[in-house]
């Protein structure tokens, strides 16, 4: 009698811990997936900051300019109220690979120039923004120029 007992009360306790697991575990799982929406929420917001800023850019504001002189340099040049553009990092073409030209970021708030290693010169260089924007110049030529082949 102790025996069957003792096997009733193994099952109920262990019915008990099964549905602990199992209702969380369903809740869970049939729950509408709110930190999907937020991630897509963040997803369009940030979508919209590259568009906005790439935008800008290619409108002139603003109008980057890339001179392959003796001494190369990069022109920042506004033509209207600055929208602040964040550069993580350029690029320049040596021959074989692309060398990177900064140490560090550099926000570009203002009319402003930027001026490259030696090395540069006559070379292609790529920009990279914050927002994952990137801007292929030749030399002597900008982010509008445009060239009809």
């Amino acid at each position: 009698m102790r025996k069957a007992l003792s096997s009733a009360i193994f099952l109920i306790i262990m019915l008990i811990v099964l549905l602990s697991v199992l209702i969380p575990a369903l809740l869970i799982f049939n729950s509408t997936p709110i930190y999907s929406s937020q991630g897509q929420i963040a997803g369009t917001g940030y979508q919209q900051l590259q568009k906005n800023e790439e935008n800008q850019v290619f409108r002139g504001n603003p109008n980057i300019y890339y001179n392959s002189s003796l001494m190369p340099y990069i022109e920042f040049l506004y033509n209207s109220i600055p929208y602040p553009l964040n550069i993580t990092q350029i690029y320049y073409f040596n021959g074989s690979t692309w060398v990177p030209a900064l140490k560090n970021s550099i926000l570009i708030a203002g009319n402003q120039n930027i001026y490259l290693p030696r090395a540069a010169f006559n070379q292609p260089i790529l920009i990279v923004s914050s927002q994952a924007n990137f801007y292929f110049l030749n030399p002597n030529t900008s982010v509008t120029t445009v060239t009809c082949g």
